[in-house]
């Protein structure tokens, strides 16, 4: 395995990684000052803009947590960051980055790739893809290009064992793909308890079971289905009580639908909280639940997964997860047919109605998540990517 002190020898002098990516989210923030200090990275952020509009913020000029890191944000004009195409023509040792997540990401990573390659320097992809069931001719035409930029690349940084399975299956060498594992920084606070008892309070929830769902109301996330799963769960353990943490375009729909079928009353919606409480909620929960589905694309590899196995939680996901991978089922929780309220209900129910078992998985998650989810193993990753570059 290799170390940070021996990725650091000789990283400094001469070997310059130029580093693109769309834009620094808080979880990431670590790594890129870990990686800092290692190697003379030069970050440039592509798409801060889009971080803006989803979080509020304005990152325009600066970006908080990342001060001493060498770190630039590339204006993003028609789509395309033409200052960090032109960084790509100077001096660097690998370039780290690409995406095609639209059509003008994957012709500014074409023609990062094409100028990359004519410098005869390495292209080291760092990707979140997997092989969800879509036919479309728009996910027919994402494989292509995967396909094409991955076999090219020279190194491949994958999150887990799914995303390297859907690589292979494109063609590219075992060899050069490596699992980088996605970290949160999340982690418990003193101050989670006091919150987590002025929550349960306020909610009403002492001597409740709750079950807790963590991100944005979108069709993505299937919560049609847990509240459907959530109606049958309830008629058999009537303790229970459904809360969800998150906003967005599907909220309205959602709270018809939870008083169509008569469980407005047992149902929590929370909308987005901030970050300092969000701990709080996974202290609250005795189960955490994410029942995404596929539509045109798949959930890649959400966080709040990593989140609240580090609380300590039994996981519920649906198969349309990209990080099912962290899951062992019925060890530290379970993995159920996508839209399958029947599934989701009964694995809900096993749990609920175990104490035992429910104390044994949430142990588990959190032993999987610090064996084997951290900076460190993030750090790992990376390194064996660089080693494998410098060999060649």
């Amino acid at each position: 395995m290799v170390n940070d002190s021996e990725a650091n020898q000789g990283s400094k002098e001469g070997f310059k990684i130029l580093f693109v990516h769309h834009t620094a989210m808080w979880y990431r923030k670590p790594f890129f000052r870990r990686l800092s200090e290692i190697y003379d990275v030069e970050f440039l952020f592509t798409n801060v803009e889009g971080y803006n509009r989803t979080y509020g913020t304005d990152l325009s000029k600066e970006i908080p947590g990342m001060e001493g890191i060498n770190y630039r944000i590339v204006p993003n004009k028609l789509g395309m960051a033409w200052g960090a195409i032109k960084r790509a023509l100077g001096e660097y040792a690998v370039f780290v980055g690409g995406s095609w997540d639209t059509p003008t990401d994957a012709f500014e990573t074409l023609l990062y790739f094409l100028t990359v390659k004519i410098k005869g320097k390495p292209f080291i992809l760092w990707r979140e893809d997997w092989d969800w069931n879509v036919k479309t001719t728009k996910r027919k035409f994402a494989k292509f290009l995967a396909g094409f930029f991955s076999r090219s690349a020279d190194a491949l940084l994958v999150p887990g064992t799914k995303h390297r399975e859907f690589f292979t299956g494109l063609g590219v060498s075992p060899d050069k793909i490596f699992i980088m594992p996605n970290v949160s920084n999340l982690h418990v606070k003193e101050d989670d308890y006091g919150n987590c008892e002025k929550i349960r309070q306020e909610l009403g929830l002492e001597d409740k079971k709750v079950i807790l769902f963590v991100g944005r109301l979108i069709k993505l996330k299937g919560l049609r289905y847990l509240l459907k799963a959530f109606k049958k769960l309830h008629k058999k353990v009537g303790d229970a009580r459904l809360v969800v943490v998150g906003d967005g375009e599907c909220r309205g729909e959602l709270e018809k639908l939870a008083h169509s079928l008569k469980i407005e009353d047992l149902l929590y919606f929370q909308g987005n909280v901030p970050n300092d409480l969000l701990g709080a909620y996974y202290l609250l929960t005795n189960i955490f639940v994410l029942p995404s589905i596929t539509t045109h694309h798949a959930d890649a590899c959400p966080l709040v997964v990593n989140e609240a196995m580090s609380f300590g939680k039994p996981v519920v996901t649906s198969d349309a997860v990209g990080n099912t991978f962290m899951i062992e089922d019925g060890i530290n929780g379970f993995v159920v047919p996508e839209r399958d309220c029947d599934a989701l209900n009964e694995a809900l129910y096993k749990i609920l109605m175990d104490p035992e078992l429910e104390e044994k998985m949430g142990q588990a998650s959190k032993r999987i998540v610090e064996e084997g989810f951290t900076y460190k193993n993030m750090i790992e990753g990376f390194n064996r990517a660089i080693n494998f570059i410098k060999r060649r």
